[in-house]
Formats: structure tokens, C-alpha cells, sequence
């Protein structure tokens, strides 16, 4: 049975879209899904189902709708995806130094190909940050030495430059997820 981790969009941020870890735990077994574990208040879940990556997505997404009375944003991969995507950081060893200054973006779809021109443009806007991107499918690595407080690779302004929903974790939840995932 395939374990899966799914990291959910815009959940207990900014005093919106509250959502108890324990219901988030409930609404997953109800769904039949096994061996579930969540992880901090962010939305992120661990967690064994039988089907495929698209109906968990599917499955969750109308759940949590229905609780919440409104969209949220429930993007999926697998324990095997997690493990590629922790051998392909390209800051790993900004990430062994301070974990909470290299972020994933996991992305619902890969990006149209200019994409890198529109990260590439917002990094020369703001000389003063450090920060630095590394696009590879579906994943975004960010090194942001100066902190995440004022980047300027915001939600709003990566998914309008690639086209795309998705939702970021800093590498010591990435790393936390994935050990959750290897029981």
C-alpha cells in the first residue's frame, strides 16, 4: 500500500482556514486511508491509501471542502517523490546549515518553459535580497539566506509567474515529512 504525504494550501496561516490537526486525522481515516499521522498546524499528513496519487487528491480535496465551506488547495506526493526530491536539493548544504532558510514550493503542474525568465526578473527587482531558485518539475528549491519574512517569491507572485497553484515547506518540515513517510 503506498504511503502518501499531502501538504495542504492556506490552512491555520495568517488566522484563516482553521483546521485542528484532529479533524484533519478524522477526515483521512474516514476516507479509509491508514497509519495516519499529522505533522504541526500547517496541514501536512502522512499517510497509507490503496489508491492511486489523483483520487486521494480528488477524495480529500471534496472532504475538505465540505468541512470548510470552501476550497483549500491539497497538493499529493509520495513517499518515493519526497525521497527524490530531498537527493535533488540543490542547497543541501545551506539546508544542513539552517533548515528553515531553503524552502520546497511543490507545485500542482510543472511550469510553462519561460518560467525561469519571470523568476529570474523578480530576483533582479530586488537586488538587496540574496535569495536564490532552483525550478525542477514540479518542485521549486528556494535558498532565502535573508529569511522568508520579506522574500519576494510570495504565493501570489510565484503562481503568477508559474502558472500554477502550490504551497511551500521549509526543509526541516521536508525532512520531518519524509522520515514520517519511512516507517
Amino acid at each position: 500500500m503506498p504511503t502518501y504525504i499531502a501538504l495542504l494550501r492556506a490552512v491555520n496561516v495568517g488566522g484563516t482556514g482553521k483546521l485542528p490537526m484532529a479533524t484533519l486525522r478524522k477526515m483521512l481515516e474516514e476516507l479509509g486511508y491508514r497509519n495516519v499521522e499529522t505533522y504541526i498546524q500547517s496541514g501536512n499528513a502522512v499517510f497509507d491509501a490503496s489508491c492511486s496519487a489523483s483520487s486521494v487528491a480528488k477524495a480529500l480535496t471534496s472532504a475538505l471542502e465540505k468541512h470548510m465551506s470552501a476550497p483549500v488547495g491539497v497538493l499529493i506526493r509520495t513517499q518515493a517523490e519526497f525521497s527524490k526530491i530531498i537527493a535533488a536539493n540543490p542547497f543541501a548544504g545551506e539546508a544542513a546549515a539552517d533548515g528553515a532558510r531553503v524552502h520546497v514550493g511543490f507545485l500542482s503542474t510543472r511550469p510553462p518553459k519561460n518560467a525561469p525568465e519571470g523568476l529570474n526578473r523578480l530576483i533582479t527587482q530586488y537586488p538587496a535580497r540574496r535569495d536564490r531558485w532552483h525550478l525542477s518539475g514540479t518542485s521549486l528549491y528556494l535558498h532565502l539566506p535573508d529569511g522568508a519574512g520579506e522574500t519576494k517569491f510570495t504565493v501570489k507572485a510565484l503562481e503568477r509567474i508559474l502558472g500554477c497553484a502550490g504551497t511551500a515547506r521549509n526543509w526541516n518540515t521536508v525532512v520531518k515529512l519524509h522520515e514520517m513517510s519511512r516507517r
